[in-house]
C-alpha cells in the first residue's frame, strides 16, 4: 500500500461492513454457514451458478479483512467458493481459499495490500431438494485488487482547504484513495470536498468515529463530491449553516470519462456507520447528470433531517440517471416529513438495458432489510417514484423484511413496486415482517403485497421518538427483532 511521508498509520477498529462470517485463511474443503440461505420448491431443478454481476466485495475497516457477498439462487442450499490471489495482474498464483463450502451468500477472508484476487463460485448439489450442482467447472468469477493510497489528515483541519491544496487525483497517484480521519477528531468542511476523478474512501475508526462539520462560504456550502467509486464510513456529519444546504453526497455536473450507453457509470457508492446529524437537503443528488450507480448501499448508518428543501423533491434523488441495485440496511433514518416528496427517485428514462446491462438474464434490485424510518415524507408522500426500470419488473429484484415505517407515506409497497404487483418481480423477491403505520393505525398494503408477508399491524412503541432514541419498549416488533438493530435492547 503506498504511504505518503509525515502521515500517521490509522488504529482503526475492526469492523466488519458486511454479514458476520468467520475469517479463512488457504484451507481445504469446509463448511461455514453465513449470510441468508435458500430451499425452495424447487425439486429436481437444474442449479445455475450466481449471477455474477451481484457479487460484491467489501474491506474491512482496518482493510485486514475483506467480505464477497452475492445474490442467492433459487434452489440452492450451499456453494463451493475458491479465491486465488496474486501480485501480478492476470496472475492468481496463491491459492487463499480452496473448496470451502458456504451455506449462506456472504464469505470473509483475509486481505492483503497489493494483491489482485479472483473470487470464483459454483452452487453445490442440494440433497434436500435433490437440485444437481451447477457445473463446476464454469463458476461465477470476480475479479479486483487492493493496490490503493492511504493518507492521515491531522485533527482541526479544514478538510475543503486541505484538498484544494492538495489533488485528490495527484495524492492518489492512479490507485484507490484512503483518506482517513484520525479516531474521535474534529474536522471541518465550510465547502466542497471534491474526489472527482479518483475513487475515494473517507474513513475513521469505527469505535470512534472522527466528526466532519459542514459549514458554508458566501459562495459554497459543505458537501462531497464525485463522480467515480466513493465510501464514506465511521464518521459523523452534522451542518453548521443559516441557510439551505446542498446534498450530503452529490455527483459532478462535468465526469471525467466516457459514458456508456449515454450513462457514466459508478460502481459503488457506500454509506456506512454514518451518523449525520440536520441534514439540510437531501442524502444524494445526481445534479441532474446521467450517471448509473451499480451499487448504492446505505449501512448501519443514523441520519437526522433538518431540511427546507431538497433537490428533486426527493431524500435520494436521481434527476438525471439511477441506481442499478439499492440497498438501505440496518439504518434509522427521521426527521421533518414536510418536505421531501419521494424517498428514492429515478428519472423515469433509467433502465436497466439502457444502463448496458443484458436483457433478460441481468437483475436490478431495492434491499430494504432492519430498518426504522420515522417521520418522512410530506403529506403527498410516496415511497419511490421509477417507472422506466420498474417497467422490467421480471428482472427487479424486491427485498423488504423487518423493517419499520412510521408516520412516512401513506402506500409504501406499492410506491415502492410502482404499482406494479409482487407477483410480477423475479422469483427471489420477498416481503416480511414489516410494521406500516400512519396516523394512529396499520396501513393495509393490498394487492401489492405477498401472501406470505406477514405484516405487523400493531403500534411499536419507542423510549423517546421526538428525541432520536428510537430504542423499542415492550411491542410486537421487539419481540420480532425488527427495524434497525441498534434500539433492540
Amino acid at each position: 500500500m503506498k504511504k505518503l511521508q509525515m502521515m500517521a498509520w490509522p488504529k482503526l477498529g475492526v469492523a466488519m461492513l458486511l454479514g458476520a462470517a468467520v475469517l479463512m485463511t488457504a484451507s481445504c474443503a469446509k463448511d461455514e454457514l453465513s449470510g441468508d440461505s435458500f430451499v425452495g420448491t424447487y425439486g429436481g431443478t437444474q442449479l445455475s451458478k450466481p449471477d455474477a454481476t451481484t457479487i460484491k466485495v467489501q474491506a474491512s475497516s482496518d482493510r485486514t479483512t475483506q467480505t464477497v457477498t452475492w445474490a442467492t439462487v433459487n434452489g440452492a442450499l450451499s456453494y463451493i467458493v475458491n479465491v486465488t490471489a496474486g501480485t501480478t495482474q492476470g496472475t492468481y498464483d496463491e491459492v487463499v481459499v480452496k473448496d470451502v463450502t458456504v451455506r449462506g451468500n456472504t464469505y470473509s477472508f483475509k486481505r492483503e495490500a497489493k494483491k489482485y484476487y479472483r473470487f470464483a463460485i459454483t452452487t453445490a448439489f442440494n440433497p434436500a431438494e435433490n437440485n444437481p450442482a451447477s457445473d463446476p467447472n464454469d463458476p461465477a468469477v470476480k475479479e479486483w485488487d487492493t493496490f490503493s493510497t492511504d493518507i492521515t489528515i491531522p485533527v482541526g483541519t479544514d478538510l475543503a482547504k486541505y484538498f484544494k491544496e492538495n489533488d485528490p487525483v495527484t495524492l492518489a497517484g492512479g490507485m484507490p484513495l484512503i483518506v482517513n480521519l484520525e479516531a474521535g477528531g474534529q474536522y471541518t468542511a465550510p465547502d466542497t470536498l471534491n474526489f472527482s476523478g479518483v475513487n475515494a474512501t473517507i474513513t475513521s475508526d469505527a469505535d470512534n468515529r472522527a466528526k466532519i462539520t459542514f459549514g458554508e462560504t458566501e459562495t459554497a456550502k459543505g458537501t462531497i463530491v464525485t463522480d467515480r467509486n466513493l465510501t464514506v464510513e465511521n464518521v459523523e456529519i452534522d451542518w453548521d449553516i443559516t441557510s439551505n444546504g446542498t446534498a450530503m453526497v452529490q455527483l459532478s455536473k462535468n465526469p471525467t470519462y466516457e459514458a456508456i450507453n449515454d450513462y457514466y457509470r459508478i460502481e459503488s457508492i457506500t454509506l456506512s456507520n454514518v451518523k449525520a446529524t440536520d441534514l439540510k437537503n437531501c442524502i444524494f443528488y445526481d445534479s441532474n447528470t446521467k450517471y448509473c450507480v451499480v451499487d448504492f448501499k446505505i449501512t448501519n448508518c443514523v441520519m437526522k433531517l433538518a431540511t427546507a428543501q431538497v433537490s428533486f423533491e426527493s431524500l435520494i434523488a436521481f434527476q438525471a440517471g439511477g441506481a442499478k441495485d439499492f440497498t438501505c440496511e440496518k439504518s434509522t433514518i427521521y426527521g421533518n416529513n414536510a418536505v421531501a416528496k419521494y424517498f428514492i427517485r429515478y428519472n423515469n428514462s433509467s433502465r436497466i438495458d439502457r444502463y448496458g446491462f443484458k436483457e433478460p438474464t441481468d437483475t436490478w434490485s431495492f434491499t430494504y432489510v432492519n430498518n426504522t424510518f420515522y417521520g418522512l415524507l410530506n403529506a403527498d408522500g410516496q415511497w419511490g417514484n421509477y417507472n422506466g426500470i420498474v417497467g422490467k419488473a421480471t428482472q427487479g429484484i424486491i427485498t423488504v423484511k423487518d423493517n419499520i415505517w412510521y408516520n412516512c407515506d401513506k402506500q409504501t409497497i406499492r410506491r415502492l413496486q410502482h404499482s406494479k404487483k409482487f407477483s410480477d418481480f423475479n422469483e427471489s423477491s420477498v416481503i416480511a415482517n414489516n410494521t406500516f403505520w400512519k396516523d394512529g393505525a396499520a396501513l393495509d398494503q393490498g394487492d401489492y403485497t405477498s401472501a406470505e408477508a406477514n405484516d405487523i399491524t400493531t403500534e411499536p412503541s419507542f423510549v423517546d421518538a421526538a428525541n432520536g432514541d428510537f430504542t423499542l419498549n415492550a411491542c410486537d416488533q421487539k419481540t420480532k427483532g425488527t427495524g434497525d438493530p441498534r434500539w433492540l435492547k
